[in-house]
């Protein structure tokens, strides 16, 4: 199914009664050839982003605006609960007041201040000067108007909003949309051979309006190269970790091993450290060796002569 055929879909639902596109595009791929993969619609959670116009009094939704534009809103419809919301950003610099030159998008953006779904608070200076989302001179002074910081807060007009929505048939435009909406997110999301395949295998003997199966088809060699440098990388990483571990280990076997020869030829005379894992580090002498004990005359502790055991003794640092 083209582009072109499922918009015209989206047109025909605004003006007559409404029929799912899942349907008559269900009924189109079976009597053509079915998919390799059933393709399951209505599973979309995330909100479809949608475009209100007001053309000559009346709200019309679209995909496609240009918030620029005055006299568009921009929303999003949650298909769970078929609610919308107003995709306004906040005023700038971290502002909880709007001033009057934001009515400039192009200057300020799509902001709560310039939204005709938001009204101007009861008691703010500029109240009355805000007529659906165009800011006029109303009872401003020639002064206001001349500097735009007269500063107003505004509110959520709800019912405004809901009003849009339903004489524009929003929500009817948000459920044709989610297969296209899905199919462009599933391709989005497909970064791994695997997903790609899922994708091509879904989509492929069915619904692709924009072509995207081909584009996946491209995709598809770079993700598994990807993969086997990845498979390789992390075999030679593997390798490295198995081989500095061996090496830990025998490093660790030689201290043990030189410490078991340091102990077995102990004799007075040699110099040797208390291995304590607390308290000052003691220095010594051995002046005689019994194992399993050697008494030791200190260099910094007190009594000066101790008799230790000859498995706490290591030799000096070098």
């Amino acid at each position: 199914m083209t582009l072109f055929r499922l918009l015209a879909i989206f047109v025909i639902a605004g003006a007559t009664a409404f029929v799912r596109p899942a349907a008559a595009q269900s009924v189109e791929i079976n009597n053509a050839q079915p998919a390799a993969t059933p393709y399951r619609t209505g599973s979309l959670i995330r909100p479809i982003p949608l475009f209100l116009k007001n053309i000559d009094g009346r709200w019309s939704a679209s995909l496609s605006g240009d918030i620029k534009d005055p006299h568009t809103e921009r929303i999003e419809v949650s298909l769970l609960n078929k609610s919308a919301r107003v995709l306004t950003d906040p005023p700038p610099g971290g502002r909880r007041q709007c001033l009057t030159k934001m009515k400039d998008r192009s200057e300020f953006g799509y902001l709560e201040c310039n939204s005709a779904f938001y009204s101007v608070n009861t008691g703010s200076a500029a109240a009355g000067t805000l007529i659906r989302g165009v800011l006029s001179l109303g009872i401003l002074t020639a002064a206001d108007a001349a500097s735009g910081n007269t500063a107003f807060t505004v509110s959520l007009d709800q019912a405004a909003l809901d009003a849009a929505v339903v004489e524009s048939n929003a929500l009817d435009l948000a459920e044709a949309s989610a297969p296209l909406f899905e199919y462009r997110e599933m391709f989005a999301k497909a970064i791994s051979s695997q997903q790609l395949r899922a994708f091509i295998a879904t989509f492929e003997n069915g619904f692709d309006p924009e072509s995207l199966i081909a584009k996946a088809k491209e995709k598809m060699p770079a993700a598994v190269g990807r993969e086997e440098a990845q498979v390789r990388q992390r075999t030679i990483d593997a390798a490295q970790q198995t081989e500095a571990l061996r090496q830990q280990e025998i490093r660790r076997q030689a201290e043990i091993e030189a410490l078991a020869e340091f102990r077995s030829r102990l004799q007075p005379g040699d110099r040797v450290i208390l291995n304590v894992r607390s308290g000052p580090l003691l220095i010594g002498m051995a002046v005689e060796v019994k194992p399993p004990l050697v008494y030791v005359q200190w260099e910094n502790a007190s009594p000066a002569m101790q008799w230790v055991r000859i498995d706490s003794l290591t030799p000096p640092r070098r």
